[in-house]
């Protein structure tokens, strides 16, 4: 990891870098190096979480195959107890964050908007993949 991604990591105020020693490969579709970020305890909107990591928010997207990659082949990086990962991806110009989590009735997966508003509890240590930032 460059030393300028370690200071962004050490400086983001909602996320903290989880996987940064751990190179975690999709080879779906286009080989992707991904990053697994976890919720501090400040609450944040998904602007603000994924905002924190990138002003592009292209650079964040995942494919649909990446998603479904990474679900099957890193399912050990998932939150579970019901608190979700989310990953961003675009379909057209609108950006769409997925929320994948795991309960006692298996895999949930819910599609939100990514312009919404609502804000998500730090507390609950959601996660979020996104590729590899250099």
């Amino acid at each position: 990891m460059s030393e300028k991604i370690k200071i962004l990591a050490a400086e983001n105020k909602f996320l903290k870098l989880i996987s940064g020693g751990e190179e975690l490969v999709l080879d779906e579709t286009k080989r992707t190096t991904v990053w697994v970020y976890e919720m501090g305890e400040k609450d944040a909107t998904f602007a603000q979480m994924f905002g924190s990591l990138s002003n592009d928010l292209n650079k964040l997207c995942l494919t649909y195959a990446h998603i479904k990659n990474f679900v099957k082949k890193y399912r050990n990086w998932l939150r579970i107890d019901g608190y979700g990962t989310f990953f961003l991806f675009k379909v057209g110009d609108k950006f769409f964050v997925v929320s994948v989590s795991i309960n006692s009735a298996g895999l949930v997966v819910r599609v939100h908007r990514f312009e919404s508003s609502a804000w998500w509890s730090g507390g609950g240590r959601r996660r979020l993949v996104v590729p590899q930032l250099t």
